[in-house]
C-alpha cells in the first residue's frame, strides 16, 4: 500500500491507545480510504488482501466486528458443506473458516503457533512467516468450498470480489456493537483493553479502536447492496426469526436445502449449542492471560438484542447520539432495530 494510503495517529494518540489497549505495543494505523484501523506491520499485508485469489465457489462472511460473525460462519459452513455436523463439532471453525486478515492482528510480542508455522515454511522456506501470512495461507489452503471470514472494509478487498463470488455482510445497531466490542477487546490477547465502558466508548466516539471505525465500514458495504453477488442480513432479523433468514440465505447462497434441513441448521447454531462448542469456536490462545485466570473466555457471550441499556447512562448516550450523526444519510437509511 502506498505511503499516501497509510495514515499515523499523533504521538499523544497513540500513547493513549496502548495506555488503555496493553495488546496494541505497537499502535495502530489508519489504512485506505476507510481509515480501518490495525497496527503497522498490518502494511506489510495489505497487497496481499487486494491480490487474493477468490473463486466462484467462495462465500466471503464480511462484518464489522461483533455483528454476529462467529454465528453466520457456522450457519453458511454449515449449509455450504452439506449439514455436516460431525465434522463442524470436532475441527475448529478457525481452520474450517478461516479469518482472512488474522496476520495483520496478530502481535508481533506473542508467538505464532507452532503447527502453523511449520505448515507455512514448509511452503515457503525462504520467507518469514510472520510478515509472509501464516494465517492467509489458512485461507488460501481450505477446503473447498471455502468459506472465508473478514472484518476488512471493501476498499482493502479485492476489486473484484464481488464479481468473482458471493458475500454475505452482517450488520448489527452500534449500540449492541459497542457493548459486544468492548467485552470483547477486553478480553482478547490482541487487544487486552483494560478502562471501563466509559472510557470504550470514548475510544468509540472518536474513532479510535482496533478494526475501527464503524460508519466507514458499513457505508462501503450499504454502497454495494444492490449487486447479484451480494446479500446483508441484519443480526437483528436473524435473532427475531432464524427460519426467514434462513431461507434468504438458502436461496442466495443456492444450497438447495429442505426444510427440515434448514430447521436443522437453526437447531444445530441455536446460541446454547454454539456456547456449548466454544472449544471449536475460539482456542484459549485467543485470550489473554488476565482473562483466562478470570474465566472470562467469552467468545459467544450473550447473543442477545438491546443489552446496551445496561450500559448506557444519559452522559454515555448523549455522547453517542453526537456520534451517530457521524453516519449521516446512511443512519436515515438503515432499518436498525435497537430492541426485539
Amino acid at each position: 500500500m502506498s505511503e499516501e494510503n497509510v495514515k499515523s495517529l499523533t504521538e499523544e494518540e497513540q500513547q493513549k491507545l496502548k495506555l488503555y489497549f496493553l495488546g496494541l505495543r505497537q499502535g495502530l494505523v489508519a489504512l485506505g480510504p476507510s481509515e480501518h484501523l490495525l497496527p503497522p506491520h498490518s502494511v506489510a499485508f495489505t497487497k496481499k488482501y487486494h491480490e487474493f485469489r477468490f473463486c466462484e465457489s467462495d462465500v466471503v462472511i464480511a462484518t464489522f466486528p461483533r455483528s454476529g460473525t462467529t454465528w453466520t460462519q457456522e450457519i453458511v459452513w454449515t449449509m455450504k458443506n452439506g449439514l455436516d455436523f460431525e465434522t463442524a463439532s470436532k475441527v475448529s471453525l478457525n481452520i474450517r473458516s478461516p479469518f482472512l486478515e488474522f496476520d495483520s492482528l496478530h502481535p508481533l510480542h506473542i508467538d505464532l503457533r507452532e503447527d502453523l508455522v511449520t505448515s507455512f515454511l514448509s511452503r515457503h522456506p525462504n520467507e518469514d512467516p510472520r510478515f509472509g501470512g501464516v494465517c492467509l495461507q489458512l485461507a488460501e489452503l481450505a477446503h473447498t468450498p471455502r468459506t472465508i471470514k473478514t472484518h476488512l472494509p471493501f476498499s482493502l478487498l479485492p476489486a473484484d470480489l464481488l464479481e468473482t463470488c458471493k458475500v454475505v455482510y452482517v450488520a448489527r445497531n452500534p449500540r449492541d456493537v459497542c457493548v459486544s466490542l468492548y467485552h470483547h477487546m477486553s478480553t482478547l490477547a490482541i487487544a487486552e483493553f483494560i478502562g471501563d465502558f466509559p472510557d470504550f466508548v470514548n475510544f468509540w466516539c472518536c474513532d479510535q479502536y482496533l478494526m475501527g471505525p464503524f460508519w466507514n465500514h458499513l457505508k462501503e458495504a450499504w454502497e454495494r447492496r444492490q449487486h447479484r453477488n451480494f446479500l446483508i442480513l441484519f443480526y437483528e432479523d436473524m435473532k427475531e426469526n432464524i427460519t426467514r433468514e434462513l431461507k434468504r440465505l438458502n436461496a442466495f447462497l443456492e444450497t438447495g436445502l429442505s426444510e427440515d434441513q434448514l430447521r436443522q441448521v437453526a437447531e444445530y447454531t441455536t446460541f446454547s449449542q454454539m456456547k456449548s462448542r466454544s472449544q471449536t469456536v475460539s482456542p484459549i490462545s485467543t485470550y489473554s492471560a488476565r482473562a483466562i485466570k478470570e474465566m472470562r473466555r467469552d467468545h459467544v457471550r450473550k447473543g442477545t438484542t438491546g443489552n446496551w441499556v445496561n450500559y448506557f447512562t444519559p452522559e454515555l448516550e448523549t455522547k453517542f447520539q453526537l456520534w451517530m450523526k457521524k453516519g449521516g444519510e446512511v443512519v436515515k437509511e438503515i432499518p436498525f432495530k435497537y430492541q426485539i
